[in-house]
């Protein structure tokens, strides 16, 4: 009897703690999808020009290029408005692998104190989990072959050498140029930034590329592009248009004065 009691009382609490249990994994993803409630319409697809990274810092010190990059390399797919949608969503090596060959040529760090993963894990933390609520990006992996096929269709560095724009230290270029060259492949749907670097002059840093939600090109949602901390100047300023803008080469021996 004393055998079939504790039975009884085992299987209590097995069920009351199967319930328990149970409720905190509800409790848990509700909690999930309360946070990761894909509230964004507009992303931007940011490339940088390794030519002009290391003005931008700081401590120019930790700064550097690795000399298998010679072209506009991808900073990062930014959702707008949503930022770190999910902390219990990890990334691993292992789930870059596969990609790593391309990512590191295209999505290179510039810092000597980070890694390449550590800066794909901090861009996946930040931005990748809120992009995760879309289908095509809904793993580390889908996100990252998606912006890698982003960074193929939309080939900068040819359509810049087409245009008869080539990095010089020497030759600026009018805004109406750099900006006119890139219409035809991107239509109205970027801003080009500039940092200012030696002597004063504006030097162009990054391309920042608007998408919908869907990955087409553009976004209706302006008012969301313009009120987006994305689009403040943290990593430069809109290029101005009533001066000139250079376009620095890249120096692999002097990352942080590319002219001199």
């Amino acid at each position: 009897m004393a055998s079939y009691k504790m039975s009884i009382i085992w299987v209590s609490s097995a069920v009351l703690l199967i319930g328990w249990v149970i409720t905190q994994d509800q409790a848990t993803w509700t909690t999930t999808q309360t946070i990761h409630s894909c509230n964004w319409t507009c992303m931007l697809f940011t490339l940088q020009w390794p030519g002009s990274f290391c003005l931008n810092i700081d401590n120019k010190n930790i700064c550097r290029i690795p000399h298998n990059i010679h072209n506009w390399t991808i900073h990062g797919l930014w959702p707008l408005n949503d930022h770190y949608c999910c902390s219990c969503w990890p990334i691993f090596h292992s789930h870059l692998q596969e990609l790593e060959p391309d990512l590191c040529q295209l999505w290179p760090s510039f810092i000597k104190t980070r890694s390449n993963f550590t800066f794909w894990k901090d861009e996946w933390l930040k931005h990748g989990t809120c992009a995760g609520c879309v289908e095509s990006m809904s793993s580390p992996f889908l996100y990252f072959r998606t912006v890698l096929k982003l960074r193929a269709l939309f080939d900068i560095d040819n359509v810049l050498a087409s245009a008869g724009i080539k990095p010089s230290c020497n030759v600026s270029y009018k805004y109406d140029e750099l900006h006119g060259a890139l219409v035809p492949l991107l239509g109205d749907n970027f801003v080009l930034q500039c940092v200012t670097g030696d002597e004063e002059r504006e030097a162009w840093v990054q391309l920042k590329i608007h998408f919908s939600k869907n990955i087409t090109l553009g976004c209706q949602a302006e008012d969301e592009l313009k009120s987006s901390r994305v689009m403040t100047p943290t990593n430069g300023h809109p290029c101005p248009k009533n001066t000139t803008i250079f376009y620095f080469p890249i120096n692999y021996e002097h990352p942080k004065q590319p002219c001199t």
